[in-house]
């Protein structure tokens, strides 16, 4: 069980349950459309920034053209700049969270964001730690069976 008595960014989160458990004390539930971009430091802690970001593409497999990337999908984009601040950070892994209202149940654009993601993460080769989706109950995790 997670220890009560240290502050959020100080427990060490090694177990997916955990850090599950630490998401939704921080993000609760779904107010709206957004992504969450953490990270997680070398000792297993929730590391900094969090950052929210609303308006995220509505298709990943979305081919953009990007100066220093040339052309790419929105999933690439979004996971190399993940993995920029990741480095930039010092930190050692990547989380994300995908919230959006509605239900806990695997949705198409929810699969399709996490499929996308976890295949730009390994061919960038960034660490992704997991992916959550954030609903209107609660938070619930991604396992790679909800999208491949």
């Amino acid at each position: 069980m997670t220890e009560t008595t240290n502050p959020l960014k100080s427990r060490v989160l090694d177990r997916d349950d955990d850090l599950r458990d630490v998401l939704e004390v921080l993000l609760q539930r779904a107010n709206r459309r957004q992504m969450w971009l953490m990270f997680m430091d070398d000792r297993g802690c929730l590391g900094d920034p969090l950052m929210p970001m609303a308006d995220y593409p509505d298709d990943p497999s979305h081919v953009v053209e990007i100066d220093d990337l040339g052309q790419v999908t929105e999933a690439h984009v979004l996971m190399h700049r993940a993995g920029m601040l990741r480095e930039m950070t010092g930190n050692a892994s990547v989380v994300l969270a995908w919230e959006r209202g509605g239900s806990s149940a695997v949705s198409k654009d929810d699969r399709a964001w996490a499929q996308a993601m976890a295949e730009a993460a390994q061919k960038l080769d960034i660490p992704l730690r997991a992916q959550f989706i954030v609903h209107s109950r609660g938070v619930r995790q991604l396992h790679p069976d909800d999208y491949l």
